[in-house]
């Protein structure tokens, strides 16, 4: 028996199912949980991602599922820990648990070649053998502390566990690992189909309440450090004292209540967004939807502003273990761009000009110029939540959420609403508001900036999220239209944003939002995510689109002026340093995606963008199922990293993409330092064919067919 410490672990919210039928290793990242069936879990090897060392074939028949994975790497039996693979599980019922490995070894020498480590929960790594050899074989065993051989049995707990395998003896052939609660019937079946996951490779899972207690273990000495808010942003003697400066009056204030509420002056309109005459209409729409927004200002009235130097203070020893200093706190991880000028403005985002870079300058070129000009902001601890919609155009503005240590999950929530659910014709804006953890306490609790279900036209102007602890800023159920304008995300502990579309029943949940009424669009422009996803409990993508389009109503992304900057300054439990920028994948509680009709998106557009990654557990960022996909000025570098790709149609089952496929890919002018186009070739295998692009191509043009990889066109620009 293996005796376990439980422990609570870091989920990885990634996975590379097979590709080719032989492949090797990349750094182990994992998906969300397996789920048990009838008390057992079913994992086959090849649907993990691959340590380094492993390898996958098809050569010996009789395996189960798609292929099988073998230890091709050098003898470790000293030094376990080499070849990282592995997957999490939840368990319901406690009790003892036996591991079953079907396993094979061709060695002349039944005692060679023979044997795996693993181990549960982080603890002991344990020897696992085989004694029988030339067959596939569910013989696994292990050595006991008195000495004695016997199964594989672990006592589990209810809750999450997480299992581990580490290459040992070279040509130890896994096939699959079946996990069963002792006393399971037919638990040996290789006919038992693959236990469901809780999400795919892209997703982080989806939220399930916790208890306290992992909330209370969740950096409880290193309380999340603080930034400071506002135009008094650690300047002068004078910082956090100023009062606020009258303001005119604006839409839904009592001064004014006809008044047009706009986007901000310093925002530029969209550039070319598949056809010029969109920029226009797309702005009058935007535009529209803001007039008229009624005003809330949160909570409570008006408190003192945080003083930055006494946060700095309290927080001073912690950030010192996490390896963050004073400065990097108190300015947002300063750095440098051409042009720039003074520490509150600098010259044009020009992302091209920032490949040779430190990732230090990287992480600084926006986030410190946009917060230290921001207009003043009324302090409270939480924004109310919005349980019945107030009807028309809704706006929260000028409000600083300081969330204190306790037992609050988000700074705002918007409810379901009644069941069924109503369609919300109007919009909801925030603008200049902010959300971060009280500086004195840190809130380890903290899961989300906002939680919102069904929510119409949705957006988010001037604001800053800060070290939300557990999960993302934004956790955003959307039924129309998103706009992300002039935002930061700093040290997010899982995805900076989430907006994800889910109009039917999934596991066990009802429907999240209504179905999309028109094609939806989503903007994200002059917006900055820097090192999130660094510690949270579902650590994925910085920016994620969860089915934005569906092929009756496609949708379109513009990312524009943006920068994505990940290299953490500790490195997390599985030993990176950042995960990946952006996902646009189907989730699941959508309706299939049909070829017959149309794509998932009628364009994805990203532009003047800069994504610098520095090893990463993932693809920089994976796109799926786009009538026209553009990439244009834009910078990508990947340092000291395995996956230096954007990933484009990666179909993890089979039948995600329901046979829709990515049909036009447009790359202009980009320096790519270190990074590629990996194009998946059809969409009706998990097993699927791959060809790599070019997407470093400074003052050229090329055009890709995105069902067969060949170059339409190529010009000079």
């Amino acid at each position: 028996m293996i005796n376990l410490t439980q422990h609570h672990f870091t989920r990885i919210a990634g996975s590379a199912a097979l590709g080719a039928m032989t492949f090797t290793g990349a750094a182990f990242a994992q998906s969300g949980s397996y789920l048990p069936s009838d008390g057992l879990v079913v994992v086959e090897m090849e649907s993990l991602t691959d340590g380094a060392g492993w390898s996958g074939s098809t050569t010996v028949d009789g395996f189960a599922g798609e292929g099988y994975v073998a230890w091709s790497g050098p003898d470790m039996s000293k030094t376990p820990g080499e070849g990282l693979v592995g997957f999490d599980t939840d368990i319901a019922t406690g009790g003892k648990y036996e591991l079953r490995l079907r396993n094979r070894h061709d060695h002349p020498d039944v005692t060679d070649a023979n044997d795996v480590w693993v181990r549960v929960d982080g603890g002991e790594w344990t020897k696992v053998f085989s004694s029988q050899r030339g067959e596939w074989t569910w013989d696994t065993r292990c050595r006991t502390a008195d000495g004695k051989v016997g199964p594989v049995s672990i006592e589990l707990t209810p809750g999450s566990h997480k299992v581990e395998f580490s290459g040992r003896s070279e040509g130890f052939m896994i096939d699959r690992v079946h996990l069963f609660k002792e006393g399971t019937s037919n638990a040996l079946s290789i006919t038992r189909a693959p236990s469901k996951r809780v999400v795919l490779e892209d997703a982080p899972e989806v939220e399930t309440p916790k208890g306290e207690e992992s909330a209370k273990n969740a950096a409880l000495d290193d309380g999340p450090p603080p930034f400071s808010e506002g135009p008094d942003f650690d300047l002068a003697a004078d910082a956090a004292t100023k009062k606020p400066e009258a303001k005119s009056p604006q839409a839904g204030t009592e001064g004014s209540p006809e008044a047009s509420k706009t986007l901000p002056t310093n925002a530029r309109q969209p550039g070319p967004f598949l056809l010029p005459s969109m920029d226009a209409a797309f702005a009058d729409k935007v535009n529209a939807q803001l007039k008229g927004a009624k005003s809330t200002r949160g909570a409570s009235a008006s408190g003192p502003r945080v003083k930055i130097n006494d946060a700095l203070d309290t927080y001073g020893s912690s950030a010192s273990r996490r390896g963050l200093s004073r400065f990097d706190i108190a300015l947002g991880l300063e750095g440098t761009s051409e042009g720039a000028g003074t520490a509150f403005s600098q010259g044009p985002f020009i992302a091209k000009n920032y490949a040779n870079n430190t990732v230090d300058q990287n992480k600084g070129l926006r986030i410190r110029a946009l917060r230290m000009n921001r207009a003043p902001r009324d302090t409270t601890e939480r924004i109310n939540d919005i349980i019945h919609w107030p009807g028309g155009d809704h706006c929260i503005e000028n409000v600083l959420a300081v969330v204190p240590q306790g037992f609050l999950q988000w700074a705002h929530n918007v409810h379901r609403g009644p069941n069924p659910l109503q369609m919300l014709q109007r919009s909801l804006t925030w603008d200049n508001v902010s959300v971060r953890p009280d500086p004195s306490s840190g809130a380890p609790q903290l899961k989300w900036g906002t939680r919102e279900y069904n929510v119409p036209d949705r957006r988010f102007i001037n604001c800053d999220f800060t070290e939300i602890p557990q999960e993302h800023g934004l956790y955003v159920s959307n039924a129309a239209d998103t706009t992300i304008d002039g935002c930061t995300f700093l040290r997010i502990g899982s995805q900076g944003a989430q907006f994800a579309h889910r109009d039917q029943p999934y596991q066990q949940y009802d429907a999240d939002n209504m179905s999309y009424l028109e094609s939806p669009t989503h903007i994200v422009r002059d917006s900055h995510f820097i090192d999130c996803a660094y510690g949270g409990t579902r650590p994925s993508f910085n920016l994620t689109y969860f089915s934005p389009g569906s092929s009756a109503h496609p949708g379109s992304v513009l990312i524009e002026d943006c920068s994505f900057v990940c290299d953490w300054p500790t490195t997390r439990a599985d030993g990176h340093s950042s995960t990946g920028a952006l996902v646009i994948c189907k989730m699941g509680g959508t309706a299939p995606l049909n070829p017959a009709v149309g794509q998932m998106m009628s364009s994805v557009t990203i532009r003047n963008s800069l994504f610098d990654f520095t090893d990463g557990d993932r693809s920089i960022a994976s796109i799926r199922s786009v009538d026209d996909l553009i990439i244009e000025e834009s910078c990508f570098i990947a340092r000291d990293h395995d996956q230096p790709h954007l990933h484009i149609d990666r179909d993890y089952t089979g039948n995600d993409l329901g046979g829709t496929k990515t049909q036009r890919i447009t790359v202009r002018d980009n320096i790519a330092v270190g990074v590629d186009i990996m194009l998946r070739l059809n969409s009706s295998t998990s097993s699927q064919a791959r060809v790599t692009l070019d997407l470093h191509c400074p003052g050229e043009e090329i055009v890709y067919d995105g069902t067969t990889g060949e170059e339409i066109s190529r010009r000079a620009l």
